[in-house]
Parts: structure tokens; C-alpha cells; sequence
């Protein structure tokens, strides 16, 4: 059976481009487990849905269909998300969005409404980023990793990936973007983000992303788990 890895952390620690990096190297799917979030707010902003509509919140997430490229070195023209077949880019990240985002990932509901699709692209195994891979959408997983990072060297990694997707924001909004979502991930009921019993932590501070990168590889190893281009 083939192996899931999960890559927990908080905002701007570098998991996406760390999973990405290893899912190429092992050879799986890559799943950003938030980038579901991110889809929800944006489509529930375009259709009106406000922060308080809980319920209205639950019914707009069990009627869409939402999709993600699970191909860990997409051409850069590559299609990211798909809600309701229509593409989503740069606007999922848009920092302005990020009180309504805590928002949506806070509901008890629609996490569990998205629970569905973020385990369909890890049939065959995968690697997974986010906030509760480890813990909830894939307790099981073969490898479990922890990243994390002070909150000052988070905001600056988030506002060096934002300037790469052209994007720009205030220094209020930026640090809300990143502040705002710990406070609430850490403090939700359901789900909470937390450190896995059995995984691996790595304060990445003073490392490259390469160097985190060999890291949880050498753990996926350690795991019994092959690269890519490992003999049989």
C-alpha cells in the first residue's frame, strides 16, 4: 500500500513548498489540505456569504465540487483549484480575505464537509500539508512532520510568497493574515492545531527549505519509506 506522509505547522512555515519537494522525491500526489479553505472563502465571498451565517456556511460547502491538482511539479500555466470547474489563482491568497477564512476553518461543519475531498487524492498515497493532516484528515499516516517557526520569521516567509504571486498588503494585513489564523487554529474546538504524538519537529528558523527537505526525507526513510528512484 502506498505510503501518506503528512506536514503539519502554522501559517508561513514553509509547508507547501516543502511537501511539494518531497512528494516529487517519493514519487506521490501532493495534497494542500488548506488550499480547500481557501477555495471555500473565495467562493463563498463571490456568492455573499458572510463571517456569522454558519449554517448558510455548512449548505454553500455540501453543494460545491471542489478539485485540486495533486501533481507535485505542475507546469507553471498548471490549473491549482477548481470550484465547480471553475479555476481559482492568485485571489486565494488575497490577505483581505483572511478574517473570513479563519472564519470558514473554524466551522466544525465544513470541516468535516471537506474531509471528503481532501482524502480522495491520497488513494494511491500521497504527502499532505496542513494544519491537521496528522491528526484528523489522516491520523493513520506512515510518516507524521511538524514544522514550525517564530511568528516574526513567519509574517516575512508570507510576505516574500504573496510579492511572488504579485500580490501586496499593508503590514497589518499581512501580520493579521498570519496572527489572526494562530490565535484561531490554535484556540478552535475541532481540530486544533497541534503536534502530532508520533511526528517529527523541525524549527526551520535557520534552515534552508532544502535543508527541511533532507530532513523529512531522512524521517520518510527511517519510515521505511522509498524515493522515488530507490531499487525494490
Amino acid at each position: 500500500m502506498a505510503p501518506v506522509v503528512t506536514i503539519d505547522g502554522p501559517a508561513g512555515v514553509g509547508k507547501s513548498t516543502v511537501g511539494r519537494r518531497v512528494a516529487a522525491a517519493l514519487g506521490l500526489p501532493f495534497i494542500d489540505t488548506g488550499i480547500f479553505y481557501r477555495a471555500l472563502t473565495v467562493a463563498a465571498s463571490r456568492a455573499g456569504v458572510q463571517e456569522g451565517a454558519a449554517s448558510e456556511l455548512t449548505q454553500f460547502t455540501e453543494r460545491l465540487h471542489l478539485e485540486i491538482n495533486s501533481d507535485p511539479a505542475p507546469a507553471e500555466d498548471a490549473w491549482q483549484v477548481r470550484v465547480d470547474g471553475q479555476e481559482l489563482r492568485g485571489e486565494l491568497w488575497d490577505p483581505r480575505l483572511a478574517s473570513l477564512l479563519a472564519y470558514v476553518a473554524r466551522q466544525v461543519e465544513v470541516r468535516q464537509a471537506l474531509l471528503h475531498f481532501q482524502r480522495e487524492p491520497a488513494a494511491a498515497g500521497a504527502v499532505a500539508v496542513g494544519r491537521d493532516t496528522g491528526t484528523v484528515v489522516f491520523p493513520n499516516a506512515d510518516c507524521k512532520v511538524y514544522l514550525d517557526a517564530p511568528a516574526e520569521v513567519r509574517v516575512g516567509r508570507r510576505r516574500k510568497e504573496l510579492q511572488s504571486r504579485g500580490l501586496d498588503a499593508s503590514e497589518a494585513v499581512l501580520r493579521a493574515d498570519v496572527l489572526t489564523r494562530d490565535r484561531t487554529d490554535l484556540s478552535r474546538v475541532h481540530a486544533p492545531l497541534a503536534v502530532p504524538v508520533d511526528a517529527l519537529s523541525i524549527d526551520t528558523t535557520s534552515l534552508s527549505a532544502d535543508e527541511v527537505v533532507e530532513l523529512v526525507l531522512g524521517e520518510c526513510r527511517s519510515r521505511g519509506i522509498r524515493m522515488r528512484d530507490s531499487p525494490p
